[in-house]
């Protein structure tokens, strides 16, 4: 049996991203995947980024990662608080993250990206036409030429969901410092391969101390400071920005 914890969309939240790693780490995981956005809205980007580096065999780039990263290409722009408090070593790793990662669980080809093939702008939803479900497990923009993938795992929409299409599977793995989809626990997914088999998909919520992060965020004077708690507070979205 071969278990792979993907989580994502960190965001800067140091203590729901602890404790992710605490709960799948009792789950005897052979490997970490990250799905990207390890930085952003919240303040400590340089420690999850350390962390990340230690804990996580695979990691991808994010929206934010790359807007942090790679300012004057981002298609908008956030504050420069977010660089000065990574510092250049953490930047310069985050701009040579990968876009996708593929690998072969069980019997089914698994692929990791962001947000889409075509890019970590491109947002893909829950209940998207079979058009832009296709478009998922095929070569894109981003990825290059691939062989199509069997199972998409990505992250970017900061919500838990499996959609099933024409033996393909579809997996976002929610938010692992910023869930939006009004529970306030950290989310991740764990995949399960056997032998020849599609590799099972089990979804996961782990409780932690949002006080405490609050106070780390309101004491390091974060430039989203009030977004932040709202969004932590309540589960909720609450951005004016393109991306959450």
């Amino acid at each position: 049996m071969t278990r792979i914890a993907v989580v994502s969309d960190m965001h800067g939240n140091l203590s729901a991203f602890e404790a992710v790693l605490a709960d799948a780490r009792a789950r005897d995981v052979n490997a970490i995947w990250c799905g990207g956005d390890l930085v952003g809205k919240g303040p400590r980007g340089r420690a999850v980024v350390e962390l990340a580096r230690e804990a996580c065999e695979v990691t991808v780039r994010g929206n934010w990662d790359e807007v942090v990263a790679h300012p004057a290409a981002a298609p908008w722009q956030t504050s420069e608080w977010y660089r000065d408090e990574l510092g250049d070593e953490a930047i310069a790793w985050l701009a040579a993250l990968p876009f996708h990662h593929d690998a072969v669980l069980g019997g089914a080809v698994v692929r990791l990206f962001h947000a889409s093939a075509a890019s970590v702008h491109h947002r893909v939803r829950w209940g998207a036409g079979d058009d832009d479900f296709d478009a998922m497990f095929a070569a894109g923009a981003g990825t290059g030429p691939v062989p199509d993938a069997d199972v998409v795992v990505y992250g970017d929409l900061h919500d838990q969901f499996l959609d099933i299409r024409r033996g393909r599977r579809l997996v976002n793995c929610g938010s692992a410092g910023n869930a939006l989809d009004g529970d306030t626990s950290a989310a991740y997914v764990l995949l399960e391969a056997a032998d020849d088999l599609p590799p099972a998909i089990a979804f996961h919520r782990v409780a932690y101390d949002v006080e405490a992060e609050i106070a780390v965020a309101r004491a390091m004077v974060s430039p989203m400071l009030e977004h932040w708690i709202a969004e932590l507070t309540d589960g909720r979205h609450r951005s004016r920005l393109s991306a959450p």
